[in-house]
């Protein structure tokens, strides 16, 4: 009986082996430095992974999917992927200063791939490193696919500089916290793009444009200077956060001893005021907080964690503020928005006594009477939306603010960028408890 035993253990063993042989290891190289895929176009292209001979912080994101998951399930993940990736992308550490995220259907019909692509938005990305999508030439015969020994969809793959497998996961949390152990063991090393805009003027605030910026160190040291846009937006490309820095600007006739001075976030939203250094020049001393809100993208918590944070509270309301996507000038729900509302019908059922008051906001373009249909016709699609979800209705309130509810300079007939544009139009959330 004791041979059995031990036979089958040495053939469960072996087992064990076999199916950890199936799966690339953390550590090994990936089999392959360049493999070939479809792309848009309809061609082949070659992708490059890292090969570890260029001193780079490159790393590469493979993330295969395929037509099995649902449309929504396909948008969720690829979104929170895009987010994490934004979080660190030139925003947290030099240890992934560089990250590519390739996306790859495991699919032979390129026809369907099209219109997969079309129904995700995944040609629309919101990471702002480069992205690029492509199709495999053989279904789950590829060797792309076959070089990474992928087995199931979706799955990320995240490949080092040197061309080794750093990670592979299917989680988003599990993606996040690999670039934080990342950026802990290059904290001495921290890198930011610090960007924002410059107004002028007490009440009307209006852009200082095509006006120099400098970034000084802590010695008085000019480290980086720039020219504002038409917007009053600039940028300071991969900045040594771990220092102290200030922002000084131009003195010249648009900025004379009378003249106020605001230090903005690009969306318009007003950080400070600039005060008179000893010299008399123009200067805002960074904070650690203020570098978190100038880096291009700021990282925001899920309305789940919002609410978790909130219930613990003793507060009677949360306003939890959503950007909910629609079609120009339209009401209709369209998938990326149900995502979100699914999220908030999760807080519904979890809390029944908890109620909800849903409130759209527009920007300041059109006229004032059309923006504020629109804003109360937004508002009542996503509570029908919720009620068809099987929330009560009692329990649901519609509420369109149109553009009565400006939150920067854009009001009428002032021209604005596309990001203050966009910092007006918001769907909020508000949970009131009973």
């Amino acid at each position: 009986m004791k041979k059995i035993v031990s036979y089958l253990f040495l053939i469960a063993c072996f087992s064990s082996t076999a199916q950890k042989s199936d799966k690339l290891r953390v550590g090994e190289r990936i089999p392959v430095s360049r493999f070939e895929v479809i792309n848009q176009d309809k061609k082949l292209s070659p992708i490059d992974l890292p090969n570890g001979k260029s001193l780079t912080d490159r790393f590469v994101l493979v993330y295969f999917y395929s037509e099995n998951s649902s449309i929504k399930d396909l948008i969720s993940f690829n979104s929170d992927v895009e987010r994490v990736l934004n979080k660190f992308q030139n925003n947290a550490c030099k240890g992934a200063s560089e990250i590519e995220y390739v996306t790859i259907c495991i699919e032979k019909d390129f026809q369907k791939w099209q219109k997969l692509l079309t129904e995700t938005n995944y040609s629309k990305q919101k990471f702002t490193g480069k992205k690029t999508n492509y199709l495999t030439r053989d279904g789950i015969k590829d060797k792309a696919v076959m070089a990474f020994k992928a087995t199931k969809t979706p799955c990320l793959f995240l490949v080092n500089p040197k061309g080794r497998l750093y990670v592979e996961t299917d989680s988003v949390s599990v993606l996040d916290k690999t670039f934080q152990n990342i950026c802990k063991a290059n904290s001495t090393s921290a890198t930011a793009d610090v960007s924002g805009k410059i107004l002028i003027g007490d009440k009307s605030r209006v852009p200082l444009a095509q006006h120099n910026v400098y970034l000084i160190n802590e010695k008085t040291d000019t480290i980086h200077k720039t020219i504002t846009d038409d917007f009053g937006d600039f940028v300071f490309i991969k900045i040594d956060t771990t220092q102290n820095l200030s922002i000084n600007i131009e003195r010249n006739s648009k900025t004379n001893s009378k003249t106020k001075v605001f230090l903005a976030k690009q969306n318009g939203e007003v950080i400070s005021e600039f005060r008179k250094n000893a010299t008399g020049d123009f200067e805002y001393r960074l904070l650690d907080l203020d570098i978190i809100k100038l880096t291009v993208i700021e990282e925001e918590e899920d309305i789940t964690m919002k609410y978790k944070k909130f219930n613990s509270t003793e507060k009677k309301d949360l306003v939890v503020e959503e950007a909910v996507y629609y079609d120009l000038g339209k009401c209709v729900i369209i998938v990326e928005s149900e995502i979100i509302f699914d999220k908030v019908i999760e807080i519904l059922n979890a809390f029944p006594s908890v109620k909800l008051e849903v409130i759209s906001h527009t920007d300041a373009q059109g006229d004032d009477e059309s923006n504020m249909k629109l804003s109360q016709n937004r508002s009542n699609a996503v509570v029908k939306y919720l009620i068809t979800k099987g929330v009560n209705h009692e329990r649901l309130k519609a509420i369109g603010k149109g553009e009565t509810e400006i939150r920067n300079r854009c009001a009428n007939n002032v021209v604005c960028s596309d990001k203050e544009q966009e910092f007006n139009r918001r769907t909020e959330f508000k949970f009131v408890k009973n």
